[in-house]
């Protein structure tokens, strides 16, 4: 027995493994803002609990972001690894392929090992895990990785997973079978989940600790991905829960708190009713920082509370300047509403970090230089300018994907929202691209960090964060050389095949133009035209070597959804055929 428990005879082994530059397992650690924090991972750590409660009793994880040499596997993780009997790696998207190699590394070492994947990636696209894996855990794995793990006790070669809910597996006839999801947890279920476990090693690196206290979101940003993994709706962990929770947090290491829920003061009275409570018992709060949106701001005696409560930062997902486009991101708000929530956060005393997501259909070059025109008059402490990005599940990309706008789509280092991996309307990618760098670099300026010396509160804090932001962007803008070199292979490239299809098509126009004979043979004649078209673009192509440019696939897809919308546009055009007499 195990503190109660039955200890049950399997060696697991979870894994959350940091993002690299170029997607390999040991390539060079990618940075971003975020980067200037060290946060511990937030998945796996819950789940090492969970298991442990579950009576799994030799359950570790391995987080390399605290290694010695930071993000690499060291010698005692591999030996762990190929001896290990279930390896769980939890994914986002950026972080894919580095985990898909981790996956057939391990399983060359170690022919035995059971591999499962969870996370928002494999969530998203089961069948890809699927080629490096043995079972996906779709949505939220705190129920789920538990029964799995009972059916692989049960039968370790080919456990029963036919009823488990939450699952995706290939049978053994290599069938992908997708199992129905399991229900979210609900508000006592979530507040009945054990405390994360970190190691000594991880509590020491971390600059600061996470706090999860709810799951899930109402709102419906086109973008984001909350809702396919965690549901259309809030669920909170009770108050005792979220209390007990925190003074847990708080006694490990009494670093300062982020508190990861997406929004944190949704409910903004059980916002008020937690701090009142903590202040009342006498918990000491460190520097917290959380996620909201600019509601809040509408609740001044909030506000204050979280201001003595010691919040220090709130991070606000403004995302644009261009009313236009929050229109698009179906953001419920306005330029002058975010003015205004910034203004309402900074007269009690608390600092702001906006998120700015550029590249919709309606933004421009003009809209990124507006965006940090407004990051600078309303005297934002930090921002991040992130480009709007397809990660695979939410409906932006299924629409994108539908329209062959997405350039990059495999290479998921890229994902990240820091790469331009989608073709805008009213721009082009790198034009995207190059203004994203240019005002980072130019808000991180160590120019602009002596200006914040002359302006009133935080002015030593925007000052610093500003010197190590500018160290920080130009490292980011090094890394990423080769892809905007690809960005700019591609745009030359894309430049001359839109070129030869609008030849193609004036040439097409002119020729129907003479078509003065009757309906059906003029459809014929269109038929026979377009298999024409077809061929000459073939030859574009081969002239172009097209599968040697970057992302050649994607503007073969691209070419031909504009030649299918270009020729509809053009057949509805041709006037009617003259009667013959």
């Amino acid at each position: 027995m195990f503190l109660g428990v039955e200890v049950k005879n399997l060696r697991i082994t979870l894994v959350e493994l940091p993002a690299t530059v170029d997607g390999r397992l040991e390539g060079r650690t990618a940075k971003d803002i975020y980067s200037l924090l060290r946060l511990p991972a937030r998945g796996v750590p819950l789940l090492e609990a969970i298991c442990r409660k579950a009576g799994y009793a030799d359950t570790v994880t391995l987080d390399p972001q605290y290694n010695r040499v930071a993000g690499r596997l060291d010698v005692d993780d591999w030996r762990r690894l190929a001896e290990t009997d279930v390896l769980g790696l939890s994914i986002i998207t950026r972080t894919a392929n580095q985990s898909f190699e981790l996956a057939e590394r391990v399983r060359a070492l170690n022919p035995r090992v059971k591999v499962i994947f969870g996370g928002p990636h494999p969530t998203a696209l089961p069948d890809e895990s699927l080629q490096f894996g043995d079972v996906v855990v779709t949505h939220e794995g705190d129920q789920t990785l538990p029964v799995v793990l009972e059916r692989l006790g049960d039968d370790f070669e080919s456990p029963d997973l036919r009823d488990v809910q939450g699952v995706c597996w290939r049978s053994p006839g290599g069938e992908v079978v997708y199992n129905p999801d399991r229900p979210y947890l609900t508000t006592a279920e979530l507040s009945a989940l054990p405390f994360p476990v970190y190691s000594p090693r991880v509590k020491k690196g971390i600059t600061h600790n996470v706090v999860n206290t709810s799951r899930g979101c109402p709102y419906e940003c086109e973008f984001c991905s909350v809702i396919e993994n965690f549901g259309r709706g809030f669920r909170f962990l009770d108050d005792d829960a979220t209390v007990a929770l925190i003074r847990h947090t708080i006694a490990l290491n009494g670093k300062p708190i982020f508190f990861g829920d997406d929004i944190f003061a949704a409910d903004g009275k059980r916002t008020t009713r937690l701090l009142e409570r903590l202040l009342a018992e006498g918990v000491r709060m460190p520097r917290w920082f959380a996620q909201v949106r600019v509601e809040a701001a509408q609740d001044g005696e909030l506000l204050r509370l979280m201001r003595r409560a010691n919040c220090a930062t709130v991070c606000i997902g403004l995302e644009s300047v261009n009313e236009e486009t929050l229109k698009l991101y179906h953001k419920h708000s306005t330029l002058e509403k975010n003015r205004q929530a910034i203004a309402a956060f900074h007269e009690v005393g608390i600092r702001v970090h906006g998120m700015f997501v550029l590249g919709s259909d309606a933004d421009t070059p003009q809209t990124i230089a507006d965006t940090l025109q407004f990051a600078r008059q309303t005297r934002l402490s930090t921002a991040q300018f992130f480009a709007l990005t397809a990660v695979p599940g939410p409906p932006l990309t299924r629409r994108l994907a539908e329209e062959k706008r997405i350039i990059a789509w495999g290479d998921w280092q890229y994902f990240d929202a820091q790469h331009a991996v989608v073709c805008q309307r009213r721009m082009s990618p790198l034009e995207l691209q190059e203004g994203i760098f240019r005002i980072s670099r130019e808000f991180y300026s160590l120019s602009e960090a002596f200006r914040q010396l002359l302006r009133g509160s935080h002015r030593w804090f925007n000052f610093a964060i500003r010197v190590q932001g500018s160290f920080l962007t130009r490292r980011i803008e090094r890394d990423n050389e080769p892809f905007v070199q690809a960005l700019e292979r591609f745009e030359s490239v894309r430049a001359e095949v839109a070129a030869e299809l609008d030849r193609l098509l004036a040439q097409g126009r002119a020729a129907l133009r003479d078509f003065a004979v009757g309906l059906e043979d003029r459809q014929a004649r269109a038929r026979a035209y377009l298999q024409h078209l077809s061929g000459e673009l073939e030859a574009t192509y081969a002239r172009l070597q097209l599968e040697l440019v970057p992302y050649g696939h994607a503007l073969r897809e691209m070419a031909g959804k504009m030649l299918e919308k270009h020729v509809q546009a053009l057949f509805s055009q041709v006037p009617p055929a003259t009667p013959t007499r």
